[in-house]
């Protein structure tokens, strides 16, 4: 789970379409909003819990003793503006969710050793009202397959 979610801050903070946005590893560590980012292992809510991901395992065979390893990453995009107008902050972050999207079926292995296979799997949308404007965050898990 280290190597995916190092993996998967890496991929983001290097992929053109988000360029200019900050991919954040974890919770930030302050109050100030962020114009635009990519949270790995956070889901953007600095009033929840803090998870970053869940796992399961079970055996791949038994006598090779081996697992299959399944885990969701929880990551969110976030997109704010100083005003309170939703719809071009809303598109701003579902074009960020896009290109999150892109990245990972640009490399479905994150270049970690098969037969590991990761994809986006679920998301909410989250607007809410500030008094220092509009922000909108999109929550999302990524599966995570692999063997350990």
């Amino acid at each position: 789970m280290p190597d995916v979610i190092d993996a998967l801050v890496a991929l983001f903070g290097a992929a053109p379409a988000l360029a200019g946005v900050k991919v954040v590893d974890g919770p930030l560590v302050t109050n100030d909003p962020l114009p635009q980012a990519v949270f790995v292992g956070y889901d953007g809510d600095p009033e929840g819990e803090g998870q970053a991901a869940d796992m399961s395992q079970e055996w791949a065979a038994i006598g090779q003793k081996a697992r299959d390893e399944s885990f969701t990453v929880t990551c969110a995009v976030a997109a704010w503006k100083g005003s309170t107008t939703v719809r071009p902050i809303r598109l701003r972050a579902f074009e960020l969710l896009a290109a999150v999207e892109d990245a990972l079926r640009a490399d479905p292995a994150l270049g970690l050793s098969p037969p590991t296979v990761v994809a986006f799997a679920s998301g909410s949308l989250v607007q809410s009202q500030r008094q220092s404007g509009v922000e909108v965050r999109i929550p999302f898990q990524i599966a995570v397959k692999t063997r350990i």
